[in-house]
């Protein structure tokens, strides 16, 4: 069976984005989207569907907890994109921070103020007027902050950079990075170069990187749209021919976006045919005329033509000798005019008009159209993106008859009938209906181009209807084949279009990267992976961003300050000796170092150099000197790098000083529990009760003392019952010198376990490579004969393998060695001389380092006729 691949690998669970679709998915309406990855949360809008009312209207809000979200990110005015987010704000635990570009909120508030009380005068339905108030979104624009196009901020570790997207002024695309992590959302966009928007812009991946992730619309799936130019072509002759007939021209559209640019075709139009500037042309709504002001101050969001015909109007108006350039900015028309109310439009004669909502659903394009439907001089010309259910898709296959609900029954008494289930007014629909595509979105080749374009291995396709969706993934997939096919190692690129409350995963493993600064970063990196240099130093998370430095540069580089926390404590040790001490601790640390020596001084006023004797009179004073020593010199020792031990030599006391940290804790409490068990050791107490006089000469006091010591330190070192060669029987002997080789075999083993846990294996063959010689017959080469088949060599080494566990089995080794696996080393012991073989000059280090110890530990390993090796 062949191993798991990189893709059945376990994926830590810290390493998958989740995407869930709270509404948009497989749909067009009410966009939401929610991604989550590293902890971190980040919203994609917040929409209401346009063709629904109420909490249906809504995402699902209640699938996820809002309060947990980081950011929220809203990428152009919208409704179905922007209508729920003064819910967010003002009804839901939501938290987070929110951010839009300036054009955005400054036509938001009044787009969304508008669709408010539309709602709440032409709502069927009491629950959509509930959802939240004016004074709701009037309260909450405060928490709305704005962002420009391509500037980087960076939010609780979320990195986000808006792009143009076209599709509407304001409109942006957002780049996130989280952990390294790039996430490119394109909202509603539009690559193609109009009147007064400026073309959806790409990510330079030089300068940002590759992109991992794109969701992307698919609102046209792959659907495809004739040249500009014929679709102008086309509009404009629809609309001269409604005109010539008679007739009146209804243009539903949205108050903002796509309203602006049809402005400047007709208006463009208007001025180069004087015989149709007779024909009045309307844009309707206060919303639309407030908001002419935010296009007139934000010419220099705009595309080149819209700059130029500013600089040609500024101009024109300077010559006329209006400097300040009033009504002469490109937004400026001269054969449109703003329309408040119908109240005050007089029906008569041919115009044409721009209402909203661009789907007729409501609001003065319902009004129109019930009232101008019934005239087939009248014409309706759609050059929207119209959601299902709505009427503006409704009217897009030519009913005979629509719903009036505008009208009420006044009109339907008129130029109305009811329906044979009497449950609404029916008016007659004559008028002509066509449509040409202005949405400001992009085609499906257009989509697909810029997602290949992007080139990320993960795409998320949003905004589009199921069926349009399905076809867009299709494509994609069926492009991704032929690729293959002609390139084995293409990359994969893997397309998801979720239904909504559906979650996503995708694992990703990012490379974790470290920058090295300060000090370290003068130290030379080290060179593949033969280097088997270490560099050393406090690892730092500012966000995702890992920086390694040593801890003097953590105030300049990070701005932290560190605290040393010195540690003494204080041991008074009244029968134990320095030198039995010395002795402890390099059994269990190994060598100590002494860093530093005091020469003794002795006590009282005699010197050695004198050569002077000093006489006692009394048996009182004769006593006191016997109770008296020659005063130990101070001594200073080093525990493994990190732990001073100071030994004061006349008050027997002894001060530990180190640097507090979890290692050098441990480290202090392991020297304490050795310095109080040599305290009650048997040696310790037999060198307290020897009885050693003080006779006033250095030179006698000095050698009694040193046999005392000398006495104590055999005592100690005394393990087998041999004593300066010759084998002496002692009261005190180590327990362990009793124990059999297997007992040896076992705590060895026992104790590897507990440093390389269970990876540690018995070879059970033993190596003869050593060896040079069985049976008088040299092993080497040079001497081997010539003719010597290949059974005569089986036939020695089988001889020389039986000799060698003869050997061993005298020695009482059970197994001739033991294989210790460290990762990916792998490492053999030989039990007979303790040998190591190891490819790695580290580990070979460290496990030796441990089977010294161990054997120290465990006493001679191996012992035969009352002799040791080890």
């Amino acid at each position: 069976m062949s191993g798991a691949t990189e893709d059945e690998d376990p994926v830590d669970p810290s390493d998958e984005l989740t995407f869930i679709g709270l509404g948009g998915c497989q749909e067009v309406g009410r966009s939401c989207h929610v991604l989550q990855y590293k902890g971190k949360i980040v919203m994609l809008d917040a929409g209401m569907h346009t063709g629904r009312e109420g909490m249906a209207a809504m995402p699902y809000f209640d699938d996820f907890d809002l309060g947990t979200v980081d950011i929220l990110l809203i990428s152009h005015f919208h409704l179905d994109h922007a209508a729920a987010l003064p819910y967010v704000l003002s009804k839901t635990n939501f938290q987070g921070r929110v951010f839009m570009t300036h054009p955005t909120k400054a036509i938001y508030k009044w787009l969304i103020q508008d669709s408010v009380r539309v709602s709440n005068t032409s709502s069927t339905s009491d629950q959509r007027t509930s959802l939240y108030t004016e004074a709701d979104h009037m309260s909450t624009l405060p928490k709305i902050e704005t962002i420009d196009f391509y500037t980087t901020h960076t939010i609780n570790g979320i990195q986000v950079t808006p792009y143009p997207a076209g599709h509407v002024l304001g409109a942006a695309m957002f780049l996130i990075n989280i952990a390294g992590l790039n996430i490119f959302f394109t909202g509603d966009y539009s690559t193609e170069q109009d009147r007064h928007l400026v073309a959806a812009a790409v990510p330079d991946p030089k300068k940002v990187g590759k992109i991992d992730l794109l969701i992307s619309e698919s609102t046209f799936g792959i659907s495809t749209a004739p040249p500009r130019e014929e679709r102008e072509f086309g509009l404009l002759k629809s609309i001269t021919n409604i005109v010539n007939r008679g007739g009146k021209v209804l243009m539903p559209v949205f108050a903002l976006g796509r309203a602006q640019e049809l402005l400047l075709i007709l208006e463009d139009y208007w001025a180069r045919h004087p015989d149709l500037q007779k024909v009045p042309i309307y844009y309707t709504g206060q919303t639309a005329r407030k908001c002419m002001v935010v296009y007139q101050t934000y010419i220099n969001a705009m595309n080149d033509n819209i700059k130029r015909i500013f600089r040609e109007r500024m101009a024109e108006a300077e010559a006329a000798g209006n400097a300040k350039g009033l009504s002469s900015g490109p937004w400026d028309f001269r054969h449109v005019r703003s329309l408040r109310s119908l109240d005050r439009f007089d029906d008569i004669g041919s115009c044409v008009m721009l209402a909203s909502p661009g789907m007729l659903q409501s609001g003065m394009s319902r009004i129109l159209l019930e009232r101008w439907a019934p005239d087939q001089r009248n014409g309706v010309v759609m050059t929207g993106y119209n959601v299902e259910g709505t009427m503006g898709r409704t009217i897009l296959s030519e009913p005979d008859q629509i719903p009036a609900i505008m009208s009420g029954t006044t009109n339907a008494q008129t130029i109305g009938r009811r329906n044979r289930d009497d449950e609404a007014v029916m008016i007659p629909r004559r008028c002509s209906v066509e449509e040409f595509s202005f949405a400001a979105h992009v085609t499906g080749k257009q989509n697909i181009d810029f997602i290949e374009a992007i080139h990320a291995p993960h795409v998320i396709l949003v905004h589009g209807e199921k069926s349009q969706a399905g076809r867009l993934k299709s494509r994609l997939l069926d492009n991704n084949s032929k690729r293959s096919a002609n390139n084995a190692e293409t990359q994969q690129t893997k397309v998801y279009s979720p239904e909504n409350g559906a979650e996503v995963k995708i694992p990703f493993r990012k490379d974790k990267i470290a920058k090295v600064v300060g000090r370290l970063a003068q130290i030379p990196a080290p060179q593949g992976p033969d280097d088997e240099r270490v560099i050393s130093g406090v690892m730092v998370q500012n966000g995702f961003k890992l920086s390694l430095m040593a801890p003097e540069d953590l105030r300049e580089y990070a701005g932290l300050t560190s605290t040393t926390v010195l540690c003494r404590q204080h041991i008074v040790l009244t029968a134990a000796t320095i030198e039995l001490i010395k002795w402890a601790l390099e059994g269990t640390f190994g060598a100590i170092e002494e860093i530093g020596q005091v020469k003794a001084e002795t006590n009282g006023d005699s010197h050695p150099e004198d050569g002077a004797k000093k006489e006692v009179e009394t048996k009182i004073e004769q006593e006191q000197a016997d109770e008296e020593f020659t005063s130990e010199p101070a001594r200073t020792f080093l525990v493994m790098g990190c732990i001073q031990l100071k030994w004061s030599g006349r008050d027997k006391e002894i001060e530990l000083e180190w640097e507090g940290n979890t290692m050098n804790d441990g480290i202090a409490d392991a020297v304490m529990s050795v310095l109080a068990t040599v305290e009650s050791t048997r040696a310790s107490v037999k060198f307290t009760q020897k009885d050693v006089k003080h006779h006033h000469h250095s030179h006698s006091h000095d050698h009694e003392t040193k046999e005392a010591l000398s006495e104590e330190i055999q005592i100690a070192k005394s393990t087998n019952g041999i004593t300066n060669g010759q084998a002496q029987p002692r009261a005190v002997r180590n327990q362990l010198a009793n124990l059999t080789p297997e007992e040896r075999f076992s705590r060895l083993t026992m104790f590897l376990e507990e440093q390389f846990g269970n990876n540690i294996d018995p070879i059970e063959t033993p190596r003869i490579s050593h060896l040079t010689q069985v049976d008088g017959k040299s092993l080497k080469d040079g001497n081997a004969d010539s003719d010597e088949d290949e059974e005569d060599v089986e036939e020695r080494n089988a001889a020389l393998m039986a000799s060698e566990r003869a050997r061993l089995a005298a020695l009482g080794i059970p197994v001739p060695g033991l294989q210790i696996k460290v990762d990916k080393v792998i490492a053999r012991l030989w039990l007979d001389d303790l040998t190591l073989e190891c490819p790695s000059k580290v580990w070979r280090e460290r496990i030796m380092a441990v089977v010294e110890r161990a054997v120290e530990t465990v006493a001679p390993l191996w012992s035969v006729g009352g002799g040791s090796r080890g």
